[in-house]
């Protein structure tokens, strides 16, 4: 016969199968993380957990991702559409998306700091000489 281990078991292995529904349901009303977060009563340490630990929840999580990325992107389509986006904050919709989505939505810039195929830093130094000038400043 095993030894039951005392304490209450770890929410890692006894996740109720509801908050699979509760996750994404909030990414499908385009809801942020800590919305589902605090429906579940959970803190960020313990969603960072879960994703580590159950499988469950991390393609829970990865759902509402998706259901989320397109209920914002409907949200722009949608005003294109209305009134060819002419009410539509876009500029604050960018910054929504691409720190909420931020693998899919993140602007790409790439600066090659080199010279002649060499890197700057291999360069030899640039001097630079100082002339002072020699005015005498008391004379009028």
């Amino acid at each position: 016969m095993m030894e039951r281990k005392r304490g209450r078991p770890r929410v890692e292995t006894t996740m109720d199968p509801e908050w699979v529904n509760i996750i994404i349901d909030a990414g499908k009303q385009g809801h942020h993380i800590t919305r589902f977060l605090k429906d579940l009563g959970i803190s960020w340490e313990t969603h960072r957990n879960l994703l580590k630990r159950n499988k469950t929840y991390l393609e829970a999580f990865h759902e509402y991702q998706k259901q989320c990325e397109e209920w914002w992107f409907n949200i722009a389509h949608q005003a294109m559409v209305n009134d060819g986006g002419t009410k539509f904050n876009s500029r604050l919709w960018q910054i929504i998306v691409k720190n909420k989505f931020r693998d899919n939505w993140k602007d790409d810039k790439q600066i090659d700091i080199t010279s002649m195929g060499e890197k700057v830093g291999d360069l030899p130094p640039v001097q630079i000489e100082i002339i002072r000038n020699n005015i005498d400043e008391n004379k009028e």
